[in-house]
């Protein structure tokens, strides 16, 4: 049965899985392909994605994490549309202003990704947005890297007011509930909770990127909600990939942007020693062990990866012990970096 928490301290509930939609068409434009698919494989990966979301909403997600740019909102629209849990459904968007090499906030891009999302997700109401700023002026190379930050940071200051304002407007006409920030860095994520403005944060967590475990004390004791991303770092903490021996030889796992990922992966094992359970499972309930933690924001491309979600959210999660001697060994080793993720 699906477990639910609260958003911070709020009267929002969400499930411990929020369906996350960034991969589960053939249409998908965040997805790196390592061979050409035809008509039919297309149609039937699209047939199963269907089945997947289906699922997810049978088995008791009711939050759905979606992005214009995803290129799997027609997917969404198609099947919210006659869905009878659509009022049920909360949805999490996620917003960018300013981008890489833009020069400010642009409260129109605020408005018209809320307006679009209602349109397409046949919802009356956003429950959450998430802003992501990556420039004004920042390379991608130094958007997700402390170099960054200075840029990002300074920033802050000159966007607030038209920010506040828009998304209050949005609120008062009942059109959205939350406001979260997306800050790649931890360094960001402090001086965004510090304004006020942000009700929570969504950021990447895993047994490899645990940066966020400090945050997560902070926004339990503000009473503030946090969305965990990639809780299986783009399938790479699943017993399909978890051991690359044997991987097919076209798998992406076996580019070399991977090696310091698998080498750290090696690190934690040998502290923390092997799981009693499947690693998949064990992987997402280590995203689910901190209180502060609301829901992980996961990709379920087929049947059975929805089940394997749905399982994992039994209640019994790691120790806070485990997650301090998982963040004291990255800290020791260092975290790769976010950046060179892109196209591997």
């Amino acid at each position: 049965m699906m477990r639910y928490r609260q958003f911070g301290n709020t009267d929002l509930k969400l499930s411990e899985i929020c369906f996350g939609a960034m991969r589960f068409t053939s249409t998908a434009s965040h997805v790196t392909l390592t061979e050409s698919r035809d008509r039919e494989q297309e149609e039937a990966q699209n047939r199963e994605g269907r089945r997947a979301l289906e699922a997810a909403l049978a088995g008791g997600v009711n939050c759905i994490h979606s992005s214009g740019d995803y290129g799997t909102r027609w997917m969404l629209s198609d099947i919210l549309v006659r869905h009878p849990k659509r009022k049920e459904i909360h949805h999490v968007i996620k917003m960018t202003s300013p981008d890489y090499e833009e020069g400010e906030f642009d409260p129109k891009v605020l408005r018209q990704s809320v307006e679009d999302s209602l349109r397409d997700l046949h919802t009356d109401r956003i429950a959450i947005v998430q802003h992501l700023q990556r420039g004004p002026h920042v390379p991608k190379a130094e958007a997700y890297a402390e170099s960054g930050d200075r840029r990002r940071i300074d920033a802050l200051p000159d966007m607030l007011d038209s920010l506040r304002e828009t998304f209050e407007a949005l609120r008062q006409e009942g059109k959205v509930g939350h406001l979260i920030t997306f800050p790649h860095t931890m360094g960001y994520a402090t001086a965004a909770l510090d304004t006020g403005a942000y009700d929570g944060v969504a950021h990447f967590f895993n047994l490899l990127e645990p940066e966020a475990l400090p945050l997560l004390d902070r926004l339990k004791r503000e009473g503030k909600g946090f969305l965990a991303i990639r809780p299986l770092l783009q399938g790479m903490l699943t017993d399909k990939r978890i051991d690359r021996r044997g991987l097919h030889e076209t798998d992406l796992k076996l580019r070399s942007g991977w090696d310091s990922r698998y080498a750290l992966l090696d690190k934690i094992r040998e502290r923390i020693g092997e799981p009693n359970e499947p690693w998949t499972r064990y992987a997402l309930k280590f995203a689910l062990a901190h209180e502060a933690v609301t829901s992980l924001v996961a990709s379920g491309n087929s049947v059975t990866q929805v089940e394997a979600l749905l399982e994992a959210c039994d209640g019994q999660y790691p120790s806070r012990e485990l997650l301090d001697s998982v963040y004291a060994v990255v800290e020791e080793v260092g975290m790769p970096p976010k950046a060179d993720l892109f196209g591997l």
